[in-house]
């Protein structure tokens, strides 16, 4: 699955630029996923960037909006790829959340991937190393290692140093 990404300023187009390329795979038989941030980015990218442009391929949004039955998302999207016909050219829209519950893409050499905003990938926890320092340093013993430097090594393996010099696990 070819992934292409397009760093730029907010408001620069990205968006315009994304659907307009896709829009021309699409034209040529190609499948484009776009995985976007919100439910409602989706929407108004399909209404004011997708559809100027008449498409005559399928367009599809999968999302906690959409008509879905007695369906979760996950397992609409898991659907549908198995379901794409692989002669067709199309757009498929998902959220970020999605995709990334996603267990596999069926079929995923048939797809383009284009990621609209980058996703979070990582929670970010300040921790102030003088009130949570312990989370570390209670783990490790400073060994005298010559006549400037020490070095830290974990209690435990100390403690198995130790255990292996005295034979008492014999």
């Amino acid at each position: 699955m070819p992934i292409h990404y397009l760093n730029a300023l907010a408001g620069a187009g990205k968006t315009h630029a994304l659907v307009r390329y896709a829009n021309r795979l699409a034209e040529r038989g190609s499948k484009v996923l776009i995985v976007q941030p919100t439910k409602h980015l989706i929407d108004l990218t399909i209404a004011d960037e997708l559809e100027p442009l008449a498409p005559r391929y399928p367009v599809v949004a999968i999302h906690g909006s959409a008509a879905l039955g007695t369906s979760s998302v996950v397992g609409k999207i898991v659907e549908h790829f198995q379901t794409a016909r692989p002669d067709e050219g199309e757009v498929l829209f998902i959220t970020h959340a999605a995709f990334f519950r996603l267990p596999y893409l069926h079929r995923k050499s048939d797809w383009v991937l284009l990621m609209d905003e980058a996703p979070v990938v990582d929670v970010f926890e300040a921790l102030n190393l003088p009130e949570t320092h312990s989370l570390i340093t209670d783990h490790l013993e400073l060994v005298p290692g010559g006549p400037s430097y020490g070095r830290l090594v974990s209690r435990e393996r100390l403690a198995a140093i130790a255990a292996d010099a005295t034979g008492e696990d014999e």
